[in-house]
């Protein structure tokens, strides 16, 4: 009976990693990754950009830049927080499109320099002065 009773909670504890595991997995984007600081949204706006981004499938600057200002407001983003929108293609080192929201412009090579993996993220992406 404890053998029976251990191997049904340890299906129980084995499923519910594997539901925690596919709930993590369903609030990320295949083709988007979204970059912004804390105080423009939740995280659970960006999950919902993202999804809605991920119905369209991977688009170019052009397509994606005239969705910004309804897509925000739709999700109850306050564009006017918003001063500049990046959007970085995927290619051979981002494996998906960057989109980076900036509320400070002085804030852009911090937040390119996260957005490409491998790169600290306290640290700007620049050549070293000789």
């Amino acid at each position: 009976m404890k053998k029976l009773i251990t191997l049904a909670l340890a299906v129980v504890a084995l499923g519910s990693i594997s539901w925690a595991a596919t709930n993590l997995n369903s609030s990320r984007s295949n083709n988007y990754r979204l970059i912004c600081s804390a105080d423009v949204m939740r995280q659970a706006q960006a999950t919902a950009i993202l999804a809605e981004l991920d119905k369209i499938g991977p688009a170019d600057e052009a397509r994606l830049n005239p969705m910004w200002p309804a897509l925000l407001k739709k999700h109850g983003v306050q564009a006017d927080h918003v001063k500049k929108i990046i959007i970085r293609p995927a290619d051979k080192t981002r494996k998906q499109i960057t989109i980076i929201l900036l509320t400070d412009l002085a804030d852009e090579a911090q937040a390119i320099a996260v957005s490409d993996e491998g790169v600290p993220n306290d640290k700007p992406k620049d050549k070293p002065k000789k």
